[in-house]
């Protein structure tokens, strides 16, 4: 019995002993199971948990993080973008500023050399002013001579639109049978404004990121400036004492102005250019030009009505030129109030072509002005009635298309001469050689006992172009001088942009419709004040946004009140302009010459209400 007893003790002691050593190795077990997961790894890297020799805790042992994965490669559009940033951030971070530079004229040059923003054709004429003639102190003299080279390429400017662009236009535009309205909208507008579109996209291509704010205000400075300014000199320099024109596409070419203004105001802002932005202003200006084809055939389709004796002062003005009475047959195009331009005599040389037209003054000061068109005249005719001599012709061949493709800003075949100047001058030489080669054998063969017309389809097409390349080429000698001298006086950039900018874009407009009002087209000019800055905003403009997102992605924009000012003087002038219409009859509208008076108060106010917001004096922010 005592036996039995002592055996039953031992076996519960084993089964609690047993038992025991269960839950313990259970919850061993059960620890060494949740100490990995309550160590996991967190921001500062791995952890391991390892046991304690002779106990049952544990410790944590740090272990470095595993290496992060390599980047994903950048793409295109990403380099793009961050070579166009770090551009910008230096410009930024040290723009070019020579006028806050202290010191001498020394560091003054030594600042614009080794500025990166200083870069460009800007810097020969910053050189000039601070690095040329060392001995002196001062920038008067350069100062003197940027203000002859901005006052010689103005008139530069002149002669280019009023002798050779005007004349070509003309022919031109009858030529396409095209009415004065017409014409406004298309050639005219396209001869001001096409130089700019190509100046924009060349830079962007270039690698030069734009100022967004620069160029929108460049923008909206330049089509106020010639939508107030410019109409006001057009209506002035009209031959009676009003204007009509047609209602249709005088109201297509205000409203489309005004739905431009609206939009462009919208996207800045909403503060970002997005690709589709720029869908809608092509799309409007397609629709505009459809528009203007519509009515340009229409009026044609139309009975003409010709003015009577009594009304002979409400005349409408009609081509220059009387296309068909220049070859030597009937007038079947549309009739002409006035004859071509003659000289003295057929068969006139270089000299006497391109000094016909000049008045009393410039006969004065000839010992400057016959230069200047002399050499205008050695790149491009002068399109007139009469004969042009043949060897003058041939030497048009040559030299035309030479200074086409070297005169600055117009580099086309350096792309194929990459970084070498003289390949590229080599290629421009023989292309222009084999232009050369191309009209001396059709002087040869078809005029070869005829007289050379001075007045042809391929001269007219050929002084439009070179003319217009002449324009843009003396606007940006201008905008050039001009933006010298604003450095020199410490100008703001953007400042400088909405003024010097805008009114050297808007003087080659100006000279330009003011040529043409003079020469009777009174309605195409007119137009034109309106069509010209639309092509600005629907098509250089947007196409230079449509280039940066579609190549960078989304552009964001900060706006600021002065340009939001000057979009609101362009709406203001559409609505002033529209309130001073009077109907003439149920096809036209006249305008009369208070309008020009009125045109250019509100350019002065405008503009100095953008000047006091620029200041921080109007609206100022905190």
């Amino acid at each position: 019995m005592t036996r039995a007893r002592r055996l039953a003790s031992t076996l519960a002691l084993a089964a609690v002993l047993a038992l025991a050593l269960a839950a313990r190795a259970d919850a061993a077990a059960t620890e060494g199971a949740r100490a990995p997961s309550e160590n996991a790894v967190g921001p500062e890297g791995r952890v391991s948990a390892r046991r304690l020799a002779g106990s049952g805790r544990w410790r944590e042992e740090a272990r470095p993080p595993p290496p992060a994965p390599p980047a994903p490669p950048m793409t295109s559009k990403e380099r793009l973008r961050a070579s166009f940033e770090a551009a910008r951030e230096e410009v930024e971070r040290r723009p070019c500023a020579p006028s806050g530079v202290d010191g001498g004229r020394a560091a003054k040059c030594a600042h614009v050399r080794q500025t990166e923003a200083c870069e460009g054709r800007l810097k020969t004429y910053l050189e000039y002013a601070y690095c040329d003639d060392a001995g002196s102190t001062t920038t008067v003299g350069p100062i003197v001579v940027l203000l002859l080279m901005a006052v010689g390429s103005t008139y530069a400017l002149a002669v280019a639109a009023g002798t050779f662009f005007v004349p070509a236009l003309e022919y031109v535009s009858t030529l396409m049978r095209l009415t004065p309205e017409a014409a406004g909208v298309t050639l005219l507008a396209l001869g001001n404004g096409a130089p700019d579109l190509y100046a924009q996209v060349s830079e962007i291509s270039e690698g030069v990121l734009p100022n967004l704010n620069v160029v929108i205000g460049s923008t909206l400075g330049s089509g106020f400036f010639i939508a107030t300014v410019v109409l006001g000199v057009v209506i002035l320099s009209a031959p009676n004492e009003h204007v009509v024109i047609n209602k249709d596409i005088l109201g297509a070419s205000i409203g489309l102005f005004a739905m431009a203004n609206i939009a462009l105001m919208l996207a800045m802002c909403l503060g970002k250019f997005k690709t589709w932005y720029t869908a809608f202003f092509f799309f409007a200006y397609a629709a505009y030009l459809s528009f203007m084809v519509v009515q340009d055939r229409s009026q044609e389709r139309a009975p003409k009505q010709r003015p009577d004796v009594e009304t002979a002062s409400d005349k409408r003005e009609e081509p220059l030129f009387d296309l068909a009475a220049a070859k030597g047959g009937p007038d079947d195009i549309k009739g002409s109030v006035r004859p071509m331009k003659t000289t003295s005599k057929d068969g006139d040389g270089i000299i006497a072509s391109c000094t016909a037209d000049m008045n009393v003054y410039e006969k004065r000061a000839s010992w400057i002005t016959i230069p200047i068109r002399v050499a205008m005249a050695y790149t491009m005719p002068v399109v007139r009635a009469g004969s042009m001599d043949k060897v003058y012709a041939i030497a048009l061949g040559f030299m035309g298309p030479l200074f086409f493709l070297c005169a600055p800003g117009n580099d086309f075949l350096s792309a194929l001469g990459g970084s070498d100047t003289m390949t590229t001058f080599v290629l421009n030489v023989l292309v222009s050689a084999l232009c050369c080669f191309g009209v001396s054998y059709v002087v040869s063969t078809q005029y070869k006992t005829a007289p050379l017309p001075a007045a042809t389809e391929f001269a007219s097409m050929f002084a439009f172009v070179q003319s217009i390349c002449w324009m843009h080429l003396m606007s940006d000698e201008l905008v050039l001088a001009l933006g010298a001298l604003s450095k020199i006086a410490g100008v703001d950039e953007e400042i400088f942009g909405v003024s010097f900018v805008a009114w050297g874009d808007g003087l080659g407009d100006l000279i330009a419709c003011r040529a043409v009002a003079k020469a009777g087209q009174v309605t195409m000019a007119v137009v034109a004040c309106f069509a010209g800055p639309v092509f600005n905003l629907l098509i250089g403009l947007a196409s230079s946004i449509a280039f940066l997102t579609y190549v960078i992605g989304d552009m964001p924009y900060r706006v600021k009140q002065g340009e939001l000012i000057l979009s609101i003087g362009c709406l203001f002038t559409v609505m002033f302009t529209i309130s001073q219409l009077v109907n003439k009859s149920p096809k036209e509208f006249e305008m009369k010459r208070t309008v020009a008076l009125a045109s250019f108060a509100t350019y002065g106010a405008f503009l100095i209400a953008y000047f006091l917001c620029e200041a921080r004096i109007l609206f100022a922010q905190a």
